[in-house]
């Protein structure tokens, strides 16, 4: 059966690529690791984007938004806050990380001139999808593509969902060290290319559900997908997460989301 992440057009193309603090402000930041001075380490400080109509919020408790995992930073000692900027290398500045999480708007060049300028000095992006679009021309500069479908499962379905599952096929990765077993609630397809890696993957019972009706038609092609993919990319990291939904408050306690 020929694979549905052919580069060429097909019925089951990806997404083309038309085109490609913090609470504080972030100008007291200056991109890549946090600077050491006097032989100390810095605070490490991370930045949550707030600048592309985010659906969700990391300062909003409610049970689809990420304040728990915005508060794991702080817990960790990290500096947490949000940006409502464009993003641009004066944002960046001074940040160990920066995460996107659930955008409806789209990175334009600059941006992701910036951001691709942010990891290859040693920083970190970690870009977590709800509506796949908004970052395809970002993920797809480091060699990640998303899809334009949402998947479901044959296998490991969670309360008789087929679009929530448990991802098991986990890759010995930093990323996913000690986790066994991933929750996602309704989640795209990547590929990757480039150098780019999968690190946990459906099971090979999965299908692409173009309808999203839940049910396997015979048009809807079997295989697995994967759901996180790693790119190392000068000194830095990026990871796309094909589902936001494992670092939302009421799903971040389910399986091994909050070790991931």
């Amino acid at each position: 059966m020929k694979t549905i992440f052919s580069r060429r057009l097909t019925l089951l193309s990806f997404i083309a690529v038309i085109a490609i603090a913090l609470i504080s402000p972030l100008s007291s930041f200056s991109a890549g690791k946090a600077k050491h001075k006097a032989g100390k380490k810095t605070q490490y400080k991370v930045a949550f984007d707030m600048g592309h109509n985010e659906i969700f919020s990391p300062l909003n408790d409610g049970k689809l938004h990420y304040s728990a995992f915005f508060k794991g930073f702080e817990k960790a000692g990290a500096k947490a806050g949000v940006n409502e900027k464009l993003v641009s290398p004066e944002v960046l500045k001074d940040l160990d990380a920066y995460v996107i999480a659930g955008p409806a708007s789209p990175f334009i060049t600059p941006e992701i001139m910036a951001l691709q300028g942010f990891v290859h000095d040693g920083g970190s992006l970690l870009v977590l999808l709800h509506i796949s679009s908004p970052v395809a021309r970002l993920t797809e500069s480091f060699g990640i593509l998303v899809s334009n479908f949402v998947l479901s499962e044959g296998e490991n379905v969670i309360k008789g969902e087929t679009q929530d599952f448990f991802i098991t096929d986990i890759a010995p990765s930093p990323v996913t060290r000690g986790v066994k077993k991933i929750a996602v609630f309704g989640s795209w397809g990547l590929m990757t290319e480039r150098g780019a890696l999968s690190v946990a993957r459906t099971s090979d019972k999965a299908w692409a559900d173009l309808n999203r009706n839940r049910t396997r038609e015979k048009d809807e092609p079997v295989q697995s997908f994967s759901i996180v993919a790693v790119k190392e990319f000068g000194g830095g990291r990026v990871i796309v997460v094909a589902d936001d939904a494992p670092f939302a408050n009421t799903f971040i306690n389910t399986a091994d989301n909050a070790k991931f």
